[in-house]
């Protein structure tokens, strides 16, 4: 059987659309007539101003702003109820759901955009005329959703249908990419939010892997995307990657405080995966992207030493996480040695510097190991390309103190990054990320 919320919407706009009336309605469920018709009746009975026509923007803040104060208001009488009635609670949460759910559609109605709008939105992109009510849904879901877990999962939803917007917009209309860009990182935002808020550890450090896991499985997503399209395209989307990359960071960071190790593992996938994309561009002669691509994967490779640093201060046996850095360096080395084949003259200073950071990274993991006789059969010094020549494998070990090597255009605080998305939000995207133990006060 239908839900009264979903009768009542479709009674609204067949009787609006003159396809039946109030008292055909009414007998067709008869089962919930008494519910049914006083609601019916007050949402058929709003007459709207004849000489005011908001926009559709206004209509969608309007019943945000509504349904905002409704949820505030009851989340107060809520905190007043004993603790201990549990079982309560949920009865009531249950009843202001569905509440709430008769009120939206009752506001669709009064403000003229039926369900069947709301529902045909959904597969508008960037500039359409029913984006900003597919917007508007989305918010009415996050007001309508209770639990942490529940909630993450919506925004991660909601950032995989920003990428498949991207994907749509580059052939349909190139200038939405910026609008849905500025959203994923909302989306990306509000997720990481709402797993900090977490109360419960153990239920935050998987919320925090989960996003983590997205994110990276999103800059694959994002590669893909760019192929072949227009350099002002390549441009945005390389943003949008930049944006992920934060994102990625600030996931990892909360993990690492409670799983140091399943942290550093993400974090060197995503380094692998980014590799595999630079020696992609490099061979396709891509050199912007290339370099672009690799201040990823110095970026990400300073961030692995300080999830190791930083477990060893807080007392974590560090030698898994040391292994992993010091193991994976040989095939980094491998595969930025074609790179280094691939690039042309003026650009190979972007592939050293990169292996700079992998021999950095390889020293300290060498170090943690040998303190704490671990060692085993890693090697201590890292294998160097042999198609590397002799002068440049000397830089590459023993750098110049002042030279910048983590892509930032500053020497070593592992914070730079190539750009932070289309435009400056202003919430703090563009500062340089704090290490795994230090939570941080912004969003990226």
């Amino acid at each position: 059987m239908k839900r009264i919320e979903d009768i009542l919407s479709q009674c609204i706009d067949d009787i609006k659309a003159g396809n039946t009336s109030l008292e055909d309605c009414l007998d067709r469920y008869t089962a919930v007539r008494r519910e049914l018709e006083p609601l019916l009746r007050i949402a058929l009975n709003i007459q709207e101003p004849p000489d005011i026509r908001p926009s559709a923007a206004f209509k969608i803040r309007a019943r945000v702003s509504l349904m905002e104060h409704i949820r505030a208001s009851q989340a107060m009488k809520e905190t007043r109820r004993p603790i201990s009635q549990a079982g309560v609670r949920q009865v009531w949460y249950a009843g202001w759901s569905k509440a709430a759910t008769i009120i939206i559609a009752v506001i669709l109605a009064i403000s003229g955009v039926g369900a069947g709008t709301a529902y045909a939105s959904q597969g508008s992109l960037p500039g359409d005329v029913l984006y900003p009510v597919k917007l508007g849904t989305e918010q009415v879901q996050r007001l309508l959703t209770a639990d942490d877990v529940s909630r993450v999962n919506l925004e991660l939803g909601f950032a995989d249908t920003r990428l498949k917007e991207m994907e749509e917009v580059v052939e349909k209309n190139p200038e939405g990419i910026p609008v849905a860009i500025t959203g994923y990182e909302r989306n990306l935002n509000l997720a990481i939010s709402r797993a900090e808020q977490t109360k419960n550890e153990g239920v935050q450090t998987n919320l925090q892997e989960r996003i983590a896991l997205a994110i990276s499985n999103h800059l694959s997503m994002m590669g893909e995307l760019e192929d072949g399209v227009p350099d002002e395209v390549e441009e945005a989307i390389s943003n949008a990657k930049d944006i992920a990359i934060s994102g990625l960071i600030e996931a990892l960071q909360g993990l690492a405080k409670k799983n140091p190790v399943r942290a550093a593992e993400i974090n060197m996938g995503t380094m692998q995966g980014r590799l595999n994309r630079a020696e992609v561009e490099s061979e396709r002669g891509n050199v912007r992207e290339m370099e672009r691509t690799l201040q990823h994967f110095q970026r990400l490779r300073r961030f692995g030493e300080e999830i190791s640093e930083d477990a060893r201060r807080r007392g974590y046996d560090t030698r898994a996480i040391d292994e992993l850095n010091a193991r994976a360096t040989a095939g980094q080395m491998q595969i930025l040695g074609s790179i280094y084949g691939n690039a042309p003259e003026g650009t190979k200073g972007a592939v050293e510097e990169a292996m700079e950071a992998s021999v950095e990274g390889h020293e300290q993991a060498v170090k943690g190991l040998r303190q704490q006789g671990s060692l085993d059969d890693i090697p201590e010094e890292p294998p160097l390309p042999d198609e590397i020549p002799d002068d440049i494998k000397g830089k590459i070990l023993n750098p110049e103190p002042d030279r910048p090597i983590n892509g930032s255009g500053e020497p070593g605080d592992g914070s730079g990054e190539p750009g932070n998305g289309p435009e400056d939000s202003g919430n703090g995207s563009g500062e340089p990320e704090n290490g795994p133990g230090d939570s941080g006060n912004g969003k990226h």
